[in-house]
């Protein structure tokens, strides 16, 4: 996947900023994009500093996704949908849009469903990294030490999509089946957030016993 180029919609939040240099850090061009310019380019002199490379640059939202195999929703639930039709015209033919959105209000559909509706026809949509600290993704030298949750109706771009997460130390992605289910990946994230506010700790996270990695990584070379 050398010289791959992904967007990272949000990249400018706590989860987008983390998921972004993590990405940059493995050596993948990364564009975050923004609502306004300035943004964006503040979030790309960040992830300079720290991860000492320059393959990451920042435009606003529309212009962010040109020529990018993936994009990374990692936005607010309540502006999705606006910023989804912003830039659904200039997204590639056969990108693959990833959402990292999770609800903190009841829906009736899952964010990952509701984002591939206000996208065109044929888009693929996946969604994964729900349950994934944000804090713990900026700790460029920490390993995840956690399960992700992969969603989607196309197992090839599921498969793509594991193909770039796992340059992630310690994140382990796992099939969690079509893109309806990705709600319970959604609704977990809420779980956790609670955990996390109890105990006093900042991420939580999730793993899938009796499940070892040589049973995971061939079910993604299947």
């Amino acid at each position: 996947m050398a010289g791959l180029k992904i967007a990272v919609i949000g990249g400018t939040g706590d989860m987008g900023f983390g998921l972004a240099a993590r990405l940059v850090q493995a050596g993948y061009h990364v564009v975050i994009g923004s609502r306004k310019t300035e943004k964006a380019l503040e979030a790309v002199e960040k992830i300079r500093i720290i991860t000492g490379k320059t393959n990451v640059e920042g435009k606003i939202n529309n212009e962010s996704v040109a020529g990018c195999r993936f994009v990374f929703f990692s936005v607010p639930y309540e502006g999705m949908k606006e910023i989804a039709q912003t830039v659904a015209a200039s997204l590639e033919k056969d990108s693959i849009v990833v959402s990292c959105i999770v609800p903190f209000v009841d829906v009736e559909k899952s964010a990952a469903e509701e984002l591939a509706s206000s996208l065109p026809n044929g888009t693929k949509v996946v969604s994964a990294l729900h349950t994934i600290s944000a804090s713990l993704l900026s700790e460029l030298n920490v390993p995840i030490d956690s399960d992700t949750f992969v969603f989607g109706d196309d197992k090839e771009a599921k498969k793509q999509l594991v193909k770039l997460l796992v340059c992630i130390e310690g994140l382990r992605p796992v099939d969690g089946g079509p893109l309806k289910n990705s709600r319970y990946g959604e609704a977990f994230t809420r779980f956790l957030v609670g955990i996390n506010k109890r105990y006093g700790i900042s991420s939580a996270g999730l793993r899938i016993t009796q499940l070892d990695d040589s049973t995971v990584q061939a079910w993604w070379q299947r």
